[in-house]
């Protein structure tokens, strides 16, 4: 089954840590995988990590993968919904999970992305997500394994979810 494959493998990574500042990573074969899906040092990482970890999952898919994904969360949502791909509205286990950034009910051009590793309710669930930290936040610094992400549709501030899609 291809969520658990998506899991595992996404659950491998947790603990990789960049370099302060979008720099680079401490572990040189985890850089040489970000940099072979198109990371750059000074960007947010957290989409490319998402491609890297879908991209071991399904090899087969590259090429399809590489129009899909982009280093901007809001971008690769629009690619996804474009392609026609189901997007869900609540979380289910293997999925990428897209968010935007919201300030005073605005959406901004920045977001937020992971996978989906289990379900603690219907509104809330676990995930992995690169470009995080120990405290959920958008901006980090590692790995890290969320386990209290919220569906959160009606965000004024802070991070909004845009949908949750099976790849």
């Amino acid at each position: 089954m291809k969520q658990e494959e998506i899991v595992l493998n996404a659950m491998s990574y947790v603990g990789q840590q960049e370099i302060s500042g979008n720099k680079g990573f401490e572990d040189p074969a985890f850089e040489a995988e970000m940099k072979e899906e198109g990371w750059q040092k000074g960007w947010a990482w957290c989409c490319v990590f998402a491609k890297v970890v879908f991209k071991n999952v399904y090899p087969e898919r590259g090429e399809e993968l590489n129009k899909l994904f982009s280093p901007s969360c809001i971008k690769t949502f629009q690619n996804f919904k474009s392609a026609g791909y189901v997007i869900h509205e609540l979380p289910q286990v293997g999925c990428l999970v897209l968010w935007q950034m919201m300030k005073e009910g605005q959406g901004q051009i920045t977001g937020h992305a992971g996978i989906v590793t289990k379900l603690n309710s219907v509104w809330e669930f676990e995930s992995v997500e690169g470009n995080s930290n120990d405290d959920g936040g958008r901006e980090g610094k590692e790995v890290a394994h969320q386990t209290n992400r919220k569906v959160l549709k009606d965000t004024w501030n802070g991070l909004k979810v845009l949908g949750f899609i099976e790849i």
